[in-house]
């Protein structure tokens, strides 16, 4: 029996759509599963959902608030705040702290990077950074779906100061953590130039020779099967040689590709921890939340990877 913790994220977006869509699957999961929506004190619920005051020792679907406050915020779908900027982060903290009592794996709701920091939170730069600060331990973005598998190399900076990142990447950590994911078994490896064309041989810049290259040598070194640098802008074209996992080396230039291919089968798997954390490969959407269009795939997905159910890569 898995314990699995859902953090709400922000409670005005389209997140309690999904999990009242998504709930006959979480019921039937209930039944040999213990799983836990972690969530803060407002007005918005998943109904028939069960509240508990402290963790089950049974199988089965809860709510688990993490304040014990008797005041109650109202919000409304769609209209993002500080309040609930500050109440999604609250809950990625307090599903942080039952994950660690419960060794539990977790799922994150999405949350808005903005209404976080209008919320006071200084430095938040997502899920994944914040895990790693929490867990004190390197984190990776492995954006995964049916059939492509993206890390990027480096996540929520500006473009800008995407090679001084680069030059600081730990490509040891991440050698160990692709080694260490249940999600990959001897992966075939492709990295994509980080300018136009690969660099051309050094013609248009040469951080594929000056700062890659060095990189791929040591994910060489612990025996993983490494091609490149690819051309991004043909990497992902149909007849292009198909590789188990892609290097981007920046945000857009892996999950452009990844989210117009994979579509909303896609998840995000934070490699690098102990456990298993995954999200949903979207937003917010909170310009369609309370309309009742919002798509549950990418929860599902999630769901059916902690159940065992999508497929692992195998090389």
């Amino acid at each position: 029996m898995k314990t699995i913790l859902i953090s709400e994220g922000d409670p005005t977006s389209i997140n309690y759509e999904l999990l009242v869509s998504a709930f006959p699957l979480l019921l039937s999961l209930g039944k040999r599963h213990r799983i836990y929506l972690i969530r803060g004190p407002h007005n918005l619920t998943v109904p028939s959902l069960p509240i508990l005051t402290k963790p089950s020792a049974a199988p089965g679907f809860y709510s688990l608030p993490w304040s014990d406050s008797k005041k109650s915020r109202n919000f409304t779908l769609g209209k993002p705040s500080v309040t609930s900027g500050r109440m999604a982060y609250d809950s990625l903290l307090a599903a942080m702290d039952w994950q660690t009592e419960l060794g539990a794996d977790l799922i994150t709701l999405p949350l808005s990077k903005e209404w976080v920091g209008k919320a006071g939170v200084k430095g938040f730069r997502g899920h994944t950074e914040t895990l790693a600060e929490y867990y004190k331990r390197p984190t990776f973005m492995m954006m995964s779906g049916e059939k492509l598998n993206v890390i990027p190399l480096t996540t929520h900076v500006p473009l800008k100061d995407v090679v001084k990142e680069l030059k600081r990447f730990s490509w040891s950590e991440l050698s160990k953590a692709l080694a260490r994911s249940q999600f990959l078994k001897n992966p075939k490896i492709a990295y994509l130039g980080l300018n136009p064309h690969a660099g051309e041989g050094g013609k248009i810049g040469d951080e594929e020779s000056t700062i890659l290259a060095g990189g791929v040598k040591v994910l060489r070194k612990a025996k993983f099967s490494v091609e490149g640098p690819l051309s991004a802008d043909s990497a992902f074209l149909p007849g292009a040689k198909p590789y188990d996992l892609y290097l981007a080396g920046y945000h857009d230039q892996g999950l452009i590709p990844f989210k117009l291919l994979e579509g909303k089968k896609g998840v995000n798997i934070t490699l690098g921890l102990n456990f298993t954390r995954l999200s949903p490969d979207h937003g917010t959407a909170f310009d369609i939340a309370g309309k009742g269009v919002a798509d549950p795939t990418g929860l599902i997905s999630c769901l059916e990877r902690l159940n065992g159910d999508e497929r692992k890569i195998n090389s």
